[in-house]
């Protein structure tokens, strides 16, 4: 926090920052499951180089978006240009590993698609649901914040708006990207129940993480007297999808595989 310059920030702009970076946390999580349920062993070599495929694009993406605000100059007063030149770094190494493990897998490709197949339904359920939050975070970021926390953002100046705004869009913009990803990774194989099972884990993992956040909002509400008009309409509507994707998820028929440590115990026993 302390690289944003965020002290300069008063209370109540502080917490709506910290609030905004954790919603952009949450989906940086997802992200991360993704990545990590692609490289697990028997994952599918043509996914999981896939996988690397959409990621290379999707970090590639955040040092254009990032560092195209500094030769345009709406780069907010908050953030100074080395802490985003340090980020573009970073972001384009993430994308140059990740471009490495793509050709390693054979440079397989596939577009984003609807998933089918097995567990499908719920993972376009679980799509749909975050598609709003990512339109209204990525396109409409402004009036989006006002329809959820009416009157908060006017009570902030312009710079500090700026600031708050442009971590609610790559909050927005990390949305579409992991559900671009999730896309990609099922179509590169599709129908594939593996692959389909290991997506569907990985968005339930970060759903569960979601829902936690509805709690801080409590809390923030009950500290800030902010009004909050869309907290009980998104919880439900996550809460309900949450559900039937942990319950299809659940029904789901697997057979979990013996190690060889564990077919030798039970031969001696």
């Amino acid at each position: 926090m302390d690289v944003y310059k965020t002290l300069k920030f008063g209370n109540e702009a502080q917490t709506m920052f910290y609030f905004a970076l954790g919603i952009f946390g949450v989906q940086i999580m997802q992200h991360a499951f993704n990545c990590a349920t692609m490289s697990t062993a028997g994952a599918s070599p043509k996914a999981a180089g896939v996988a690397c495929l959409a990621n290379a694009a999707m970090w590639f993406l955040f040092a254009f978006i990032d560092g195209i605000r500094i030769p345009l100059g709406t780069l907010p007063p908050f953030m100074p240009k080395e802490s985003i030149m340090a980020n573009m770094v970073i972001q384009c190494a993430i994308g140059a590993v990740n471009v490495a493990g793509w050709i390693g897998a054979g440079k397989p490709v596939a577009l984003p698609a609807l998933p089918v197949g097995s567990l499908a339904t719920p993972m376009i359920a679980m799509m749909a649901n975050l598609a709003f939050f990512a339109i209204g975070c990525a396109a409409f970021t402004r009036p989006f914040l006002d329809m959820f926390v009416p009157g908060v953002m006017a009570k902030f100046g312009a710079d500090t708006c700026a600031a708050i705004e442009l971590i609610f869009f790559n909050a927005g913009v990390m949305m579409l990207g992991n559900t671009a990803t999730t896309m990609m990774i099922s179509n590169a194989e599709p129908g594939t129940p593996d692959t389909n099972y290991r997506l569907l884990r990985a968005n339930l993992y970060a759903m569960f993480f979601y829902m936690g956040k509805f709690s801080t909002e409590a809390v923030v509400n009950s500290c800030t007297g902010w009004p909050q008009p869309m907290r009980v309409s998104s919880f439900v509507s996550c809460f309900a999808v949450l559900f039937f994707a942990a319950t299809k998820f659940g029904e789901y028929p697997i057979t979990v595989a013996k190690t060889a440590d564990a077919k030798t115990t039970k031969k001696t026993k």
